[in-house]
């Protein structure tokens, strides 16, 4: 059973590649996902499930968008940089109204915060932290998997990209007042504005280190 979010009141394949571009702005769509245990950053006695969202370009190489903490009780909290990336899939940004049409399919032995926390922290038999994968996370029965967004994203002192916590933004929309159809085309209009071109590639190449 699917779990729903709630409102702010109340490891992957390996072959993916890591996608390294110039700070700017490019467009992804979501691949998949992985939750697994993390940490405060001052006190690692303080740990919390965390998410590693996979983004992929339209080359088929990918971003790893690392170290995004799941909201404690799956809440819609508007400052989370969980729903900074939910906001960008959907389009707009989500307000508590919309948290119960955000669901997320953990497996069936994760129905709630608690279990997906106790999931995570358990040890394997290798010795490594437990990590899972996301099976499904829609909008209104829609998923959200395969959805295009803009990351922009900047360069860290190790020289990986990495995206801010409200780095991530919807695609462009036409808006305005609608438009006369084409004169005799046969082509429809399109649903979106292109993006301008983005920034250079500094390895078009790719890195089959997924440094995460």
């Amino acid at each position: 059973m699917a779990i729903s979010m709630q409102s702010s009141k109340g490891q992957s394949s390996g072959d993916t590649n890591r996608f390294e571009g110039d700070p700017g702005t490019y467009v992804f769509t979501l691949k998949e996902i992985i939750i697994d245990e993390g940490s405060d950053f001052d006190d690692k006695t303080k740990t919390f499930p965390q998410a590693r969202l996979v983004w992929e370009d339209q080359d088929g190489d990918t971003f790893s968008d690392s170290f995004v903490r799941i909201p404690l009780g799956f809440r819609l909290n508007d400052k989370a940089k969980w729903t900074n990336r939910l906001s960008a899939l959907v389009g707009r940004p989500l307000t508590d109204d919309d948290a119960a049409r955000v669901s997320i399919d953990l497996g069936p032995d994760i129905q709630s915060y608690d279990d997906l926390a106790a999931a995570v922290g358990e040890v394997t038999d290798s010795g490594r932290k437990a990590f899972l994968k996301v099976l499904a996370l829609d909008f209104d029965g829609e998923t959200l998997f395969g959805r295009a967004a803009q990351l922009t994203l900047g360069v860290n002192a190790k020289g990986y990209n990495t995206c801010a916590a409200a780095g991530a933004s919807p695609m462009p929309t036409s808006g305005g007042k609608k438009k006369k159809a084409p004169a005799a085309t046969g082509e429809a209009e399109p649903l979106m504005t292109a993006p301008s071109a983005p920034p250079a590639r500094r390895n078009p190449s790719g890195d089959a280190d997924y440094g995460y």
